[in-house]
């Protein structure tokens, strides 16, 4: 009699993910100049996501998302193990994310920069999605950045809370605290903008 072992569907995926991780990896300590496009097309859409949820449809997204494979090249090399690579690309992607919302800030706060309200044009279904879309991410923007990153990462990216501390370079009960803090402060500026408050009494209703 044989045993026949079950997989999950989603083996031959894991599987083919840590292959292209492998083979990024081996590219990169071979100092081989087909590492950009490697590197470009196994965690391109990651970088893209990443930035997408935190900042929204940002004008500068395409610049910030080059600063981020800026610093990916030129850290690679220190990543040992192909399993630890997505992980570190999301590190690197936040951290990059953060010192642009810091500097924005500063630039802000001596004049440097209009502190225009944030817009986001997305192919959402309505008008009405899209004003919600974009009236979301201006409460956002008055959050500290720390705040800021850990709510996208976990209510509006989904993240496993393990995932969003290891992003955020923090302990699980670091992320805890922000979130908290940060669901605070959200309600509370959201409650001031009568079609948010209303959406959040609605989903409220729904649990």
């Amino acid at each position: 009699m044989s045993l026949r072992v079950l997989r999950s569907e989603h083996e031959p995926e894991r599987r083919g993910a840590a292959d292209a991780a492998t083979a990024l990896l081996e590219l990169a300590h071979a100092g081989d100049p087909r590492t950009g496009a490697a590197l470009f097309d196994l965690v391109g859409a990651q970088v893209n996501r990443l930035v997408w949820r935190v900042l929204g449809a940002d004008e500068d997204h395409d610049d910030l998302v080059q600063q981020v494979f800026v610093a990916l090249l030129a850290g690679l090399k220190r990543v040992r193990e192909p399993e630890a690579l997505h992980g570190w690309v999301a590190a690197v992607t936040v951290n990059t994310v953060r010192s642009e919302i810091r500097r924005r800030r500063v630039r802000r706060l001596f004049g440097m920069q209009a502190a225009a309200a944030e817009q986001v044009h997305t192919p959402t279904a309505s008008h009405e999605a899209r004003e919600l879309l974009e009236r979301t991410y201006g409460v956002l923007a008055r959050l500290p950045a720390d705040e800021r990153i850990a709510f996208a990462l976990r209510f509006i990216d989904e993240q496993p809370l393990g995932d969003v501390a290891a992003a955020c370079d923090c302990s699980l009960a670091t992320v805890k605290r922000r979130l908290s803090a940060a669901q605070a402060r959200f309600r509370r500026l959201a409650e001031r903008d009568p079609m948010l408050a209303e959406h959040l009494r609605e989903l409220e209703g729904k649990r």
